[in-house]
């Protein structure tokens, strides 16, 4: 599937004839913007593959259609936020990436039982250290911090508060699968995980860690490396 050429526009262009409501002018500029669109989407997606494994081809080309139109009746209703410091299509080509990379999250997810993930889910083992710049100290201390967060999340946290932190802050499902295999709205798993990192911030209180400290402590090290 091929996008028809875009033609080029100033940005003052771009405005003047998506705005031109009823004329041709407008008309083209929308077919212009769409198409431009539909190009953007079906490049992201040809260079992200996994995400939507198991859509064919027809199927691919049907999301990109979806959600290049998506963004364009958003892209019309937001022209007056459009501010003039970049070009006009590269500020249209945030639109549609950023809906493209939500799409993909979601199909990823989408064919998955979240509750048989989560079976054989664990915590990631990090360890902490910094070969070119060693400093023991600092990783142990960053070593026993993520030790005792492992701890309280797996053995205070209730059952169902472990499976949303996981899934939402170290598995990254996307929070529309979350609420679908939980039976839970927005607002509830919302709730969730702010309740267990609360709980996990006074856990760790009481453990004697300060949460400043430890924010200090992780701020500026390097990543840590999976066991």
């Amino acid at each position: 599937m091929s996008a028809a050429r875009v033609r080029q526009r100033t940005n003052e262009e771009w405005l003047s004839q998506l705005r031109a409501e009823g004329t041709p002018a407008q008309a083209e500029a929308i077919e212009d913007l769409r198409q431009y669109l539909l190009r953007a989407v079906l490049y992201f997606f040809s260079q992200n593959p996994g995400d939507l494994r198991g859509l064919a081809r027809p199927e691919i080309e049907q999301v990109a259609q979806d959600l290049a139109q998506d963004a364009l009746l958003t892209i019309l209703k937001n022209l007056d936020e459009f501010r003039g410091e970049s070009k006009f299509t590269t500020w249209a080509y945030r639109f549609a990436i950023n809906m493209s990379l939500v799409e993909a999250r979601r199909q990823r997810w989408k064919n998955l039982s979240l509750d048989r993930i989560l079976e054989d889910s664990e915590l990631p083992d990090f360890q902490f250290e910094d070969k070119e710049s060693p400093d023991p100290d600092r990783a142990a201390q960053q070593q026993e911090i993520w030790e005792a967060v492992r701890d309280v999340i797996e053995h205070e946290l209730t059952d169902r508060q472990r499976k949303i932190l996981t899934a939402v802050v170290f598995d990254d499902v996307p929070v529309d699968v979350v609420t679908k295999e939980f039976h839970m709205n927005r607002n509830a798993v919302y709730k969730m995980v702010h309740d267990a990192r609360a709980k996990l911030k006074k856990r760790l209180e009481e453990r004697g860690f300060d949460v400043a400290d430890i924010m200090n402590l992780f701020g500026s090290t390097p990543a840590p490396r999976m066991a």
